[in-house]
Order: structure tokens, then sequence, then C-alpha cells
């Protein structure tokens, strides 16, 4: 049990000293810091911590899988911000606008893969 929890509290660590790694390079360089974000980072590093908990490959592999297919509908995410400040929106707005309509796209494309039975 307190190796689970220690493994959960590492990998949650990782996680924060990432994203706090990325928001200060993003304060001085924000090509360097989207370049790192893009990258699939994040993902590779929850591939392998998948694996190594659970020495299992294919529960690693379709998520692995599951994340290339939902890429799609995140990149509204990165249209609408840009265009809800062209238009004029606060950026909390834009943020929200685009949150909300990267959610309602994600919700599609899943709907739309249980549809073609495609399982995530």
């Amino acid at each position: 049990m307190w190796s689970d929890i220690a493994e959960t509290a590492l990998k949650a660590l990782v996680t924060a000293v990432f994203i706090v790694f990325v928001s200060e390079i993003a304060k001085r360089s924000t090509l360097l810091a989207a370049l790192l974000v893009a990258l699939p980072l994040a993902t590779m590093m929850t591939v392998a911590m998948t694996y190594y908990s659970t020495r299992d490959a294919a529960l690693a592999t379709k998520f692995a899988t599951s994340t290339f297919y939902l890429v799609l509908p995140g990149l509204v995410f990165f249209i609408l911000l840009p265009l809800g400040q062209r238009w004029g929106l606060p950026f909390w707005s834009s943020f929200a606008l685009a949150t909300g309509v990267t959610m309602a796209a994600y919700a599609g494309w899943i709907a739309l893969f249980r549809y073609l039975g495609i399982e995530l």
C-alpha cells in the first residue's frame, strides 16, 4: 500500500516539476516552452509509467493509441484562444470559450468514435 502511495506521489511530483519548469521557460522563450509542450513528453512519461506500474504493454499501447486519436479535437483550443483575442474578447473570456468548445469537440469526437465502433 505504501509503495503505491509513494509511486503516485512521485508521479505527481514529476508532473508538477515538468509544468513548473515549462511555465518558467515560457517567461523567457515561448518558442522553447511550446516546443517542450508540443513534444509528447507528458504522453511519453505516462505511457512509460503505465507500463512500469502494470507491466502491461497492451494497456500502455492502448493509452498511446487513444491519445493519438484525441489530438485533433484538442487542437480546437489552440485555434479558438487566439481567435477570441482577435475578436476583442478579454483573455479569460477567450480562454473559457476555447475550453468550452474544446470540451464539446472532445464529446462529439468520442461519440463519433463510439458510433463507428472504435474503442478509445
